[in-house]
């Protein structure tokens, strides 16, 4: 089961580039579906996006007639109903996150928490569906014309021969765990309005603790050795391992820890953080955008044309910032819940590098650890193209030590948790843990409030996600330094690769021309990078 595991992600990512905008066009055939041009004339403003709760046993039909078709004489027969079909699917993930994003905006909503929920529990059952399909397809006597790359792409469906993980067992884990996490949900949400928090907190690290239990079992069942390893392929496709992990929060550790705890007792101090507007936050990524134009001026015109963000402040809103792609609409949209400081700035930004990224490729097709440097790189090129930065770079600087340090931390805590089994994997086992591994990588502080980690929510819904912030930190700040060496070169790099096809970290960054974070001093020459600014 281990080496059918690699295409999961990729093939639920490529899907959505393929198929994309199909309820806003007339029915055409799948070829013209991808040559489509993205233009203001398609924008649908965000406002007039209507949810539909999706229909399971509308999909499971059109799933069963797609199959059905797979042996068809004549491949316009399957190639109509595969139309049909990734319609419906397109649409259920689409509504999916309008719920989603409804949601968020007011956790208090209990229709939107239904809805999402509601989504949320057929969405095993959609993941498992467009699996077993593609193995059908590996076996259908189309699969010749599949493969060429008007469709997937040349020997797409090698990985699809044989036996499909998504089996009855392995889809009732994952129900479970889904259920598990809609608890967490739910507690949050509790949050806003109780008070009784504390038994909140310690039911969401036992919480915790049973997922870790869980994810465990899934891995077994899989035929890993590891829920790490089994992480690093089903969800993430990484292209290194865990045990480079391992050696790179050593480096961390080695070489920017001690800077870490010199700049949080000194820099901190010195940094002036203002009230910042929803206004001005919208105007400094406006401002950056038109100053870098081409894609980015591009993408931000459709934002701003269609309203695809929402970055006002409810004491509502879930307590974070994201970005999706609303697939039957070709459109990013933006949620973000600001602090009223202008590290909203940044924080805009960020979530506007994925937007670009998504725009650009009509729903980004690459994973994790790529992503987030067009994210994270969006936010040190800022620096370049506003007027007035300077307090805002060193803010930034700060914030990217962090970064490495704290992100770096909760992986180092993610690595250790997920190897406690048995008695020993408990709530109060875990809080003491996370305690542990604050204090060693410098930050005692938020190591003394140890519940502190049931508010990390990465390590509820995206288990072994963390680590993307700090290898990607490390390429988006490259993308610092060239600029920094040569007017417009970071720009430049960035921009290239927007639309980028290679999937794979260490893969982008070789296509890229960048280093790759696991390269022999490269964490010192970050080292050295920060020392120059906030020394």
């Amino acid at each position: 089961m281990k080496t059918q595991l690699n295409r999961l992600i990729a093939l639920l990512l490529c899907l959505c580039m393929l198929l994309s905008g199909c309820n806003l066009l007339e029915k055409t055939g799948l070829l013209d579906l991808m040559n489509r041009v993205q233009t203001e004339a398609y924008a649908v403003p965000y406002a007039d996006m209507e949810y539909v709760r999706p229909d399971p046993d509308a999909i499971q039909t059109a799933l069963d007639t797609c199959i059905e078709s797979a042996d068809a004489e004549d491949f316009s027969v399957l190639e109509e109903n595969l139309y049909a079909y990734m319609t419906l699917y397109h649409d259920f993930y689409t509504n999916y996150s309008l719920a989603d994003i409804r949601y968020c905006c007011d956790m208090t909503d209990i229709y939107w928490t239904d809805e999402y929920n509601y989504c949320l529990e057929y969405s095993n059952q959609v993941s498992a569906g467009i699996d077993q399909l593609m193995y059908v397809l590996a076996d259908s006597p189309h699969r010749e014309i599949l493969e060429t790359e008007e469709y997937y792409g040349e020997d797409y469906f090698d990985d699809y021969e044989g036996e499909s993980i998504w089996d009855k067992t392995f889809t009732a884990l994952m129900d479970e765990e889904t259920l598990l996490i809609t608890e967490y949900y739910d507690l949050s949400s509790q949050l806003v309005y109780s008070t009784d928090t504390d038994t909140i907190y310690t039911r969401m690290a036992d919480l915790l603790a049973e997922l870790i239990a869980l994810r465990q079992r899934i891995a077994a069942y899989t035929g890993y050795e590891s829920f790490h390893h089994f992480a690093y392929d089903f969800y993430y496709a990484r292209d290194y391992s865990p045990k480079q992990e391992a050696e790179y929060l050593q480096q961390v550790k080695q070489e920017l820890v001690p800077l870490y705890e010199q700049i949080s007792h000194t820099a901190n101090s010195d940094l002036q953080i203002d009230y910042s507007g929803e206004k001005a936050t919208y105007a400094y990524v406006r401002e950056m955008a038109q100053a870098m134009g081409g894609t980015v001026k591009d993408a931000f015109d459709l934002m701003d044309i269609a309203g695809l963000y929402d970055i006002t402040y409810s004491e509502n809103k879930y307590n974070a910032s994201f970005e999706v792609y609303l697939t039957s609409y070709d459109e990013p949209f933006i949620f973000m819940n600001p602090t009223g400081t202008t590290n909203d700035h940044l924080t805009f930004a960020h979530e506007f590098g994925h937007f670009c990224n998504d725009y650009a490729s009509y729903g980004s097709s690459v994973g994790t650890d790529v992503a987030e440097i067009f994210s994270q790189g969006m936010e040190y090129l800022s620096l370049f193209y506003c007027e007035d930065t300077e307090m805002l770079t060193k803010i930034k600087m700060v914030d990217s030590l962090s970064v490495f340090v704290e992100q770096s931390a909760y992986a180092e805590f993610e690595r250790r948790a997920y190897a406690l089994k048995g008695d020993a994997l408990t709530g109060e086992n875990l809080t003491t843990l996370f305690g542990d591994v604050a204090m060693e990588f410098g930050f005692g502080d938020l190591g003394a409030n140890k519940i502190f980690f049931t508010q990390i929510t990465h390590f509820y819904t995206n288990p072994m996600y963390v680590f993307s912030y700090v290898v990607s930190n490390d390429a988006a700040l490259q993308l610092y330094q060239l600029e920094q060496t040569e007017a417009g070169a970071g720009l430049t790099a960035l921009e290239a690769n927007l639309a980028t096809t290679e999937t794979t970290f260490l893969a982008f960054l070789q296509s890229a021309e960048l280093e790759s974070p696991f390269a022999d001093g490269r964490v010192k020459s970050i080292r050295a990078t920060f020392e120059d600014i906030l020394k």
